[in-house]
């Protein structure tokens, strides 16, 4: 749920809860601890003097560095806006591996868990660096945590689940023989259809693919603030 605050002028909306920490460089599994959206912000438009209204959003993530010690960084501050050239939708496309679906709420992703890469930039008065995202990419299955679950949110995933492998045929199956010996009979070569021109079945018609209705998974709750991340 969005919730209408103070709108923030610059700096860190997160300030508080990432303190002086300076996060390490490197790549690690992160959480989405927080999303905050921010409404009715005034700043400068980029590179003019005129001012404009906008909403912005900020992302707030959590992760263990090898020594088991807790980080967390944030986010730039990005506008909200659906545009394919929107900050925000490369943002939300290199999180869950595909491009997000319209009318989809993206604080859904908190409590998901991601690949986060951070980086340290050098400050351009030259008093030392700042903790900025390089990268973001999902977990891939079965690297620990609940992988493959920002690629599901979206209403694109797959819904985790691995294919299941077909029952074996039991004794017997396909018939009794001539003897009831119950040995299985060979069966008849099947029947291969004609392709036509342009890849088309012979005497079925050309159509989209079926659309197969997907489970979308439930996000697990927030993780509050001042309790350890549970990775």
């Amino acid at each position: 749920m969005a919730i209408l605050q103070q709108p923030v002028v610059g700096g860190n909306v997160f300030e508080d809860e990432i303190g002086d920490d300076l996060a390490p460089a490197g790549t690690f599994m992160a959480m989405v601890i927080d999303i905050r959206d921010e409404f009715g912000v005034q700043r400068t438009k980029f590179q003019s003097t005129e001012t404009e209204t906008v909403d912005l959003t900020t992302f707030l993530f959590g992760f263990r560095d090898a020594q088991g010690f807790e980080h967390r960084v944030a986010s730039r501050r990005m506008k909200i806006s659906g545009n394919e050239k929107a900050a925000l939708f490369a943002f939300l496309k290199s999180l869950l591996g595909h491009a997000p679906q319209y009318g989809w709420d993206y604080v859904e992703l908190r409590g998901a868990h991601c690949l986060l890469t951070v980086e340290h930039i050098q400050r351009r008065d030259g008093t030392g660096v700042f903790v900025a995202i390089a990268a973001l990419s999902p977990v891939p299955q079965g690297m620990g945590g609940n992988g493959g679950m920002a690629q599901s949110a979206g209403g694109m995933g797959n819904g985790g689940g691995s294919p299941q492998p077909r029952p074996s045929p039991s004794r017997g199956e396909g018939g009794q023989g001539a003897g009831g010996n119950g040995s299985a009979q060979p069966r008849p070569p099947a029947a291969r259809p004609v392709v036509a021109s342009g890849g088309a079945i012979a005497g079925r018609p050309v159509g989209p693919a079926p659309v197969r209705p997907v489970a979308r998974p439930v996000a697990p709750s927030p993780v509050p603030l001042n309790d350890p991340l549970p990775f």
